[in-house]
């Protein structure tokens, strides 16, 4: 499938790579169709969710244990099933990236991103615990 970006022009993405948030993306909740793009460079932990809705829509993620090995959580039964999840394997989390300012980068721990990579759906949940923030820093400075 060829997908169009504003920031990265015409893309061609092959069908595993393509995600439906039933329920969008907090702040997004009428756009339902993402593709999950890595960035061109070289082993970068960053990817792009990239809007098949709006060419203008694109959220820098990463994966949330890279930057804190310590970050655990429980799905809720409720996510596993709206997801299809059967195993553990089926999942991959992001954290949603935030650039304010070249020293102010931050994650959010708070409200990941759940993927079922077998079934291409995904969901954003909010964790219950106070012990994670909407902006944990990734660079030394951060908010």
């Amino acid at each position: 499938m060829i997908i169009q970006s504003t920031r990265f022009g015409e893309i061609e993405v092959s069908d595993e790579k393509l995600n439906t948030f039933e329920a969008g993306i907090f702040g997004f909740e009428n756009y339902k169709r993402y593709a999950l793009l890595q960035l061109d460079v070289e082993e970068s932990v960053f990817h792009i969710l990239q809007s098949l809705e709006d060419a203008d829509l694109a959220l820098v993620v990463a994966e949330p244990f890279l930057f804190k090995p310590d970050y655990e959580f429980d799905l809720p039964k409720m996510v596993i099933e709206q997801l299809g999840i059967q195993s553990e394997e089926d999942t991959q989390v992001y954290g949603i990236v935030t650039v304010r300012a070249q020293d102010n980068v931050t994650i959010n721990l708070k409200a990941p991103v759940i993927l079922n990579k077998r079934l291409n759906k995904a969901a954003q949940i909010v964790l219950d615990s106070y012990e994670y923030s909407l902006r944990h820093p990734l660079v030394k400075g951060g908010a």
